[in-house]
């Protein structure tokens, strides 16, 4: 990862970017970075972002991870990140703004 990028990682984990979402009583859990313009879901164990730099870069090789990954692990190894509990009413209405790409 470029020094850059390094930068971009810690900045949006100090900034409490990385929250931590736990749906109960199911427990589902979905990661999300807070973006500049919209919020990213990140799935640790695929691993798997939505952003445009997972897609394009990513998936075809140029880098093995993009920084929303990178930000979401450092989050986890430092305990730096904010865990909000919902109720499984509300899974589906956060997952169709997470998705919403046209934002």
């Amino acid at each position: 990862m470029r020094i850059r990028e390094t930068r971009g990682v810690e900045e949006i984990v100090m900034g409490k970017h990385v929250k931590k979402y736990v749906f109960r009583p199911s427990g589902r859990v979905r990661w999300i970075v807070v973006g500049r313009h919209r919020d990213y879901i990140v799935l640790i164990n695929v691993p798997y972002c939505s952003c445009d730099d997972y897609f394009f870069r990513v998936i075809h090789g140029s880098k093995p991870y993009c920084y929303h990954i990178e930000a979401v692990n450092l989050a986890i190894k430092t305990g730096n990140f904010e865990t909000i509990e919902e109720s499984d009413d509300w899974y589906d209405k956060l997952m169709r703004e997470w998705t919403d790409f046209t934002k």
